[in-house]
């Protein structure tokens, strides 16, 4: 059990008790999840990371459009080969998934599905891929049920066993409003990278999709959004970790973000052509 609410996903119950309740989600529509705990922002690290920022730099998309079509291949994944890790969400494949007093994580649909319940919870899941240092991470969020202040995205580089409020990660967010975020969670404290920075290449509200990236080479970690690039940063102090997804609720009564098109390269494996 991991601090505060919630079931860890190393417990040997955890995950008997996915399949059980899986049957009851077809009837009741109630979400399963296992990593959860209540968010809380700690106090800054003492390292300064350097940021550029080109959230507002930006042309605007049509908000009311979906995402951009893949009519061709952006910018940021030319020469990187084929993607060591894919995931679709049609069978099972080993992501975190359970229930808590705080929400739930399932796969359901063809989606992975994160439904969190009550104000400041949070709700992680990592994928079952090990450790890696060098990557570039995609997967296309759709937000369910959302209200101003909700924020979801990818964890990476996350530490020991995915807790989101203990173990050690990188936070790159987008909010229901329409903005983005960036933190570095270490020994149990949150130090903003990009504070809460609006942005028109997020398609805000519920519903909507928005595709979401980080790479990551060396000390450089760059984030983006329906394939354009928000920001890029510096730092280096988490070298290598897992890759995950998460949400948090700020206000409302339930925030769900349905997760699909997962997809990992190896920035390190030479992939990338000259």
């Amino acid at each position: 059990m991991t601090s505060g609410s919630g079931i860890s996903p190393h417990e040997p119950g955890a995950r008997g008790w996915s399949r059980r309740i899986r049957l009851s989600i077809l009837s009741t529509a109630v979400y399963l999840t296992i990593t959860a705990c209540a968010g809380s922002t700690g106090p800054g690290v003492s390292s300064s990371p350097t940021v550029i920022d080109l959230a507002t730099s930006q042309p605007a998309p049509t908000r009311t459009a979906p995402p951009p079509t893949r009519t061709a291949v952006p910018e940021h994944r030319v020469g990187l080969g084929a993607p060591i890790y894919e995931d679709n969400f049609e069978l099972e494949s080993g992501w975190d998934t359970g229930v808590s007093p705080l929400g739930a994580v399932s796969q359901l649909d063809g989606k992975l599905v994160v439904s969190v319940q009550g104000s400041s919870s949070t709700l992680s899941s990592l994928s079952p891929i090990k450790p890696i240092a060098d990557f570039m991470v995609e997967i296309e969020a759709h937000s369910e049920i959302c209200e101003n202040g909700d924020e979801y995205g990818l964890i990476v580089r996350v530490g020991g066993g995915g807790n989101p409020t203990q173990d050690s990660h990188y936070r790159f967010l987008i909010t229901c409003e329409g903005a983005v975020r960036a933190s570095r969670f270490l020994t149990g404290a949150e130090a903003p990278i990009l504070p809460i920075t609006p942005s028109a290449v997020v398609f805000p509200g519920a519903p909507a999709i928005n595709r979401i990236g980080v790479s990551a080479i060396g000390d450089v970690l760059r984030f983006f959004v329906n394939d354009m690039p928000v920001f890029e940063v510096n730092d280096g102090e988490i070298p290598i970790g897992k890759i995950g997804v998460i949400v948090r609720a700020r206000s409302g009564a339930q925030t769900t973000i349905s997760f699909d098109g997962f997809r990992v390269w190896d920035l390190a494996s030479s992939q990338l052509e000259d």
